[in-house]
């Protein structure tokens, strides 16, 4: 991976994260696609082992320093995330867009509900909002979900510019 490149995407991602997306934020709660929960699942299905799970890694912590939840904790479930992609992505069809789809909302779901869980125990949110904030999580990943097919496009798009390459092929 280019990691000058992926720095670069890692910026756009995180000011479109914050600023667009924010915008058109849905209901009370202000659901909205996680931008880079989708980079960081089409990264760790498409890019080289190592680098995948370092990007993912950094990614998480991006939003960790962006977010109002305990530092680290996006920063551990997206590199746990990236770990499981890279494990299991042999086992999956990855050319087809219902596959992205399912990864992307299990990946969604999974990961913020690790974070609930870090915040919950460190007490920063109360358990008496629990099942708002997980109906509003579910609804963030489906969002997201609904947005991987085009996440992935995009990003095979600039394949070379990142390093990725733009088959799954993938070395033992």
């Amino acid at each position: 991976m280019r990691w000058f490149n992926f720095g670069i995407l890692l910026f756009v991602t995180l000011v479109l994260q914050m600023g667009v997306a924010r915008l058109f934020g849905l209901g009370e709660q202000r659901v909205m696609p996680d931008l880079l929960l989708l980079v960081a699942v089409v990264l760790a299905f498409r890019g080289e082992q190592n680098s995948a799970m370092i990007a993912c890694f950094f990614l998480g912590l991006a939003k960790d320093l962006t977010g109002q939840a305990v530092l680290g904790s996006y920063a551990i479930g997206f590199g746990l995330l990236g770990w499981i992609i890279v494990r299991a992505r042999d086992l999956f069809y990855g050319e087809h867009p219902i596959t992205l789809i399912m990864i992307t909302l299990a990946a969604g779901f999974f990961v913020e509900q690790l974070v609930l869980a870090i915040c919950l125990m460190k007490k920063v949110f109360s358990w008496d909002n629990y099942g708002v904030l997980t109906l509003s999580i579910l609804f963030s990943a489906v969002l997201t979900a609904g947005l991987s097919p085009y996440g992935q496009w995009l990003l095979l798009k600039f394949h070379r510019w990142l390093g990725l390459p733009r088959r799954r092929s993938y070395g033992r």
